[in-house]
């Protein structure tokens, strides 16, 4: 598999189409592989050995057919996902739909065979329960550092290039002169044109060099490391309510916790039993720092809680 390229040829068009998404369920179905053969995810050791009491509970008699030795899997459990706010449910719903020739097909293709018990529910079950074990605990953490990545390449784009951005990817892709080569991702070579169907950029934990498709022709999607992995499990547990109220002060803290789903300055004001000018001014604050955003509702405002503040506090963003 060490040299064997999948090469992605791109047009102008395909250049200037180039799209970014972050998907919950890849990063499930590929972290089956740290679980698998810890030793090729050293970034993600912290995880893999805070999860090993819940792992053993979880069906592997389905959970086992997801990933092979070779670290491939169907590619009806990595839909390509839509954009940065791609949800879980959405997804789930993907794969609850396949089609059953495809799902048998893509199955028997990454493990030769395909056991007469094991159908698309049982698959939707075992997932859903993998993830409410081992990835919804810390999908704030791995879901802040994905997006934080993606605006850094935005970046780039701007400053330097979409060649630029590419060629920064990892030290297994390349790009020059409308070629996208990315090495030990296949068994055999293929060059794929990608002709006007989008080329989605999906950084993952998972990796760990580059993840594309498993089938030659499929839609145009390459995983990628993202940057700062490393301090990913450094800090394990979130501050206490008592620091959290140090760091940005008890009344903005009060706040972010009641903010377990969106709601209206005067709503705050309300629970809070202050007026809705003060609750203003420290929602401003907060949405200045990152820590909250406005989202509109006809004509009223909404606040919620951003990624940054579910990995400060130690909640879940949906």
């Amino acid at each position: 598999m060490r040299g064997a390229v999948l090469t992605y040829v791109l047009n102008s068009q395909d250049l200037a189409d180039v799209r970014f998404a972050v998907s919950p369920v890849a990063e499930m179905v590929l972290s089956l592989r740290a679980l698998r053969d810890p030793g090729r995810f050293p970034l993600q050791l912290g995880w893999v050995r805070t999860v090993q009491p819940q792992v053993a509970a979880l069906d592997w008699s389905v959970l086992r057919w997801l990933v092979n030795d070779t670290m491939g899997s169907p590619d009806f459990l990595t839909p390509r996902p839509t954009s940065p706010l791609t949800q879980l449910s959405d997804e789930l719903n993907l794969i609850a739909t396949v089609n059953p020739e495809t799902f048998e097909r893509q199955l028997v293709a990454v493990n030769g065979e395909l056991p007469g018990e094991l159908t698309v529910d049982k698959v939707v079950e075992a997932l859903s329960e993998y993830w409410d074990a081992v990835m919804a605990p810390y999908w704030s953490r791995m879901r802040t550092l994905l997006s934080a990545d993606i605006s850094y390449r935005g970046h780039v784009v701007t400053q330097q290039g979409t060649g630029a951005m590419l060629n920064g990817l990892g030290p297994a892709i390349t790009y020059a002169d409308g070629l996208l080569k990315v090495d030990r991702v296949a068994e055999q070579s293929r060059t794929e044109h990608v002709d006007g169907r989008g080329l989605v950029l999906q950084p993952t934990l998972f990796g760990p060099h580059a993840v594309i498709p498993f089938d030659p022709g499929a839609e145009p999607l390459l995983g990628y490391p993202p940057r700062s992995q490393a301090n990913l499990w450094s800090v394990v547990e979130p501050p206490s309510r008592h620091d959290l109220a140090q760091l940005i002060g008890t009344p903005r803290a009060h706040i972010l916790a009641l903010l377990t789903y969106p709601r209206t300055t005067t709503d705050l004001a309300g629970e809070l039993k202050v007026t809705p000018s003060a609750v203003s001014q420290h929602l401003q604050l907060l949405r200045r720092t990152g820590l909250v955003e406005p989202q509109r509702t006809g004509k009223q405002v909404l606040y919620r809680p951003t990624e940054l503040a579910a990995l400060l506090t130690g909640t879940a963003v949906d």
